[in-house]
């Protein structure tokens, strides 16, 4: 009836107010090249009345769009308290603009960073995976000393889930939980051991990664580690976790020598089979850092010296920028 199609279109154009997306935005922020600053002002007070309704889908639309914003270089920290009720809705894909919102704006000086605590500690013990690596990825952009204190546990727990998806996630942050709360290191490190022969693979180079960066501050106290990573240097095809651990024999070589003779022939088998060009440059690198540890037995190594000279030679002549840079770096030692 006509009555009927009256009351649809009232309710429509209701309904449209609240209905401005993220692509309307950009795309009228486009079409007010002249006076976009008025424009995006009008926005922000039409986005301020969206905050204000209990729809949780407006108020999730609303967040994504101060989202968009932020990333122009608008301030929407006045709207920390709504990005946490956006991040504690129970459908998925408003959590998700909840927890990117939260992870382009919030930080130390954040007032309601302290409520997020409980969200967080159930979004982690959540059924739904999805649920728990989006609160994962989301604390990694903005975790302080206090929520890295509280949620530690929480998170040490992960490292041990069924879904490798969660473990490789948890294992990362944990880097981040270690600069924030340096103390759980201690009770974390023996899981955190484990991850380095974790069955799938995307895990295991989290592992790789997070203990090469711990070590890069403070070699000595992971040379007790030395034997697992020479068997994981001997033992994997993936080459950035290769880079990784050479990386770090290059870091721990000179606080052990007896390491550095171990490493010279499966560093000079890598240098002789790799058609990668940056794993060939750390290979090198490595080599020639062993070597001047080595300096009183130089002449045992000349075949090792040859081969680093030739490698170097390839090094510079390939048209790579990047090998370009390497090279200088060699020359320069």
């Amino acid at each position: 009836s006509l009555s009927t199609m009256a009351l649809k279109m009232v309710k429509g154009s209701i309904d449209r107010m609240f209905d401005k997306n993220l692509q309307d935005l950009v795309r009228g922020i486009r079409n007010h090249k002249e006076d976009e600053a008025k424009y995006i002002s009008q926005c922000i007070d039409e986005i301020k009345q969206e905050l204000k309704q209990d729809n949780i889908a407006v108020k999730a639309n609303a967040v994504c769009k101060l989202t968009y914003l932020q990333m122009l270089g608008y301030d929407i920290s006045w709207a920390a308290f709504n990005i946490i009720e956006v991040m504690s809705a129970s459908k998925f894909t408003f959590k998700r603009i909840g927890y990117l919102a939260a992870s382009q704006c919030f930080h130390e000086g954040t007032d309601v960073i302290m409520l997020t605590t409980n969200q967080i500690r159930k979004d982690l013990s959540s059924p739904n995976q999805y649920d728990t690596g989006v609160a994962l990825t989301g604390l990694s952009c903005f975790v302080t000393p206090d929520l890295a204190r509280d949620l530690a546990n929480d998170i040490m727990t992960l490292m041990s889930h069924t879904k490798p998806y969660i473990r490789k996630k948890a294992v990362l942050i944990m880097y981040k939980v270690f600069l924030k709360y340096p103390e759980s290191l201690r009770p974390a490190f023996p899981r955190l051991k484990e991850k380095l022969e974790d069955p799938d693979p995307g895990v295991q180079s989290a592992a790789v990664n997070v203990i090469c960066e711990l070590a890069r501050r403070n070699p000595k106290n992971y040379l007790s580690l030395a034997p697992l990573f020479f068997k994981l240097m001997t033992s994997s095809t993936n080459n950035w976790v290769l880079i990784k651990i050479i990386k770090l024999f290059g870091a721990l070589t000179p606080l052990e020598p007896r390491l550095g003779k171990k490493l010279i022939e499966p560093l000079t088998n890598l240098i002789h089979s790799t058609s990668a060009m940056s794993l060939l440059y750390e290979c090198v690198n490595t080599v020639i850092a062993v070597l001047i540890s080595l300096s009183s037995g130089m002449p045992n190594h000349s075949a090792s010296i040859q081969l680093c000279v030739q490698k170097l030679r390839i090094l510079i002549e390939d048209s790579d920028q990047n090998c370009k840079y390497g090279r200088s770096c060699h020359l320069g030692r």
